[in-house]
This record gives structure tokens, C-alpha cells and sequence, in this order.
């Protein structure tokens, strides 16, 4: 079925691999793949096969990819924009955030808003997530952070390594490093086992 799955994508894939392997941000888009493979237990195909199954599967990873591209600012925008009729958008998932981190992971993309000042390596958003500003002030998220379902971080906050995020939580103070952090408003709950 995955296989069916590529060769019915393979005249919008070839482009999009020749426009992602081409380009500056190359090592990140793969990285990100090889990472979202790991999580769907795809990893048993090629890399060629495994972005190809991504970018048909899931409009989530279609959204970092043309971050990712838009992150070289004019020298990608041209391919960002080719990418994009390629590979429609998630048009709820909406992410303004230029420095991201390596292995980002958005599980459910569905009524998301990432725009942080910065994002750390192999984080985890989960659907109805908003990381916004407040007063022209964007959270930094660390690394290895899970932002559970319909969580909300805003303003000038940084969410420390290791943390979690509890569904429906609102952040509005620092989260040290490894801690869980729920409730409106956040409070700490336990430590990251």
C-alpha cells in the first residue's frame, strides 16, 4: 500500500526531492524526516521513499518543510513557493518561528500556532497548540519539550529542556528544565521521570 501510496505521488515528488536535496536547508528536512519516520515506524524504506511517504501523508511535515525553506529568507523563496503548489499547506497549522531547532515533531497539526522566538532540537507539538506573543515578546522552548494538546505558552516565557507541557495548560511564567507543567494557570506538577 505505501509503495501505491509513492508511485501515485511520484510526478509531485521528484521535483520536491530535487528542490529539498538542492538546497541549503537540506540536512534539516532530512533529519526531520528520518525523525517523523522513526516516530510512524517507517524507517525499513529509503530515504527517497520515506520523504516521499511523509510528504504525501502528512500536510503537518509539508508545513515544516517550506519553514525550513523559508528560513534562507530570498535565496529559498522561490523554492518554497515551486514546493508549495507541489505540496499544498495545512492551511490550520500556521508556523512563524525562523529558528527551529533539528527533529521537530507536530503530531496533529490541527488549530496550531508556533510562533516562538526559538525552538530546541527534537521537540513534540501536539493539535490546538498556540505558542504566541504578548507585547511583541515570543517564548524560546528548549529542548526535548512536549507541548500536549490544546496547551497555550504566550509571551516572553521560556519553557526549559526536558519539560512537559499538559494538555490545556496556560504558560505564562518560565518552566525550569525538566518538569511537567499543567492547569490555567500553569503550575508545576511533578519532575520529568
Amino acid at each position: 500500500m505505501d509503495r501505491m501510496k509513492l508511485f501515485l505521488s511520484l510526478y509531485r515528488l521528484i521535483p520536491a526531492y530535487l528542490l529539498i536535496i538542492t538546497s541549503n536547508a537540506k540536512h534539516a528536512i532530512l533529519e526531520d524526516a528520518e525523525f517523523w519516520n522513526k516516530i510512524n515506524n517507517k524507517t525499513k524504506y529509503s530515504q527517497f521513499v520515506q520523504l516521499g511517504l511523509l510528504l504525501y501523508e502528512y500536510k503537518e511535515f509539508r508545513n515544516l518543510v517550506s519553514n525550513r525553506f523559508h528560513k534562507e529568507k530570498h535565496k529559498n523563496l522561490l523554492r518554497g513557493c515551486i514546493f508549495k503548489l507541489l505540496y499544498p499547506h495545512m492551511d490550520t497549522l500556521y508556523i512563524n518561528t525562523r529558528n527551529i531547532g533539528r527533529r521537530l515533531f507536530i503530531q496533529h497539526g490541527f488549530s496550531t500556532v508556533i510562533a516562538a522566538k526559538s525552538i530546541g532540537d527534537e521537540c513534540w507539538i501536539n493539535q490546538q497548540v498556540t505558542i504566541g506573543y504578548e507585547k511583541d515578546k515570543n517564548p524560546v522552548i528548549g529542548n526535548h519539550v512536549r507541548i500536549c494538546a490544546g496547551a497555550i505558552i504566550i509571551g516572553d516565557v521560556t519553557i526549559g529542556d526536558n519539560s512537559i507541557i499538559a494538555a490545556g495548560a496556560v504558560v505564562t511564567n518560565d518552566v525550569p528544565s525538566g518538569e511537567v507543567w499543567g492547569g490555567v494557570p500553569a503550575r508545576f506538577i511533578k519532575k520529568v521521570e
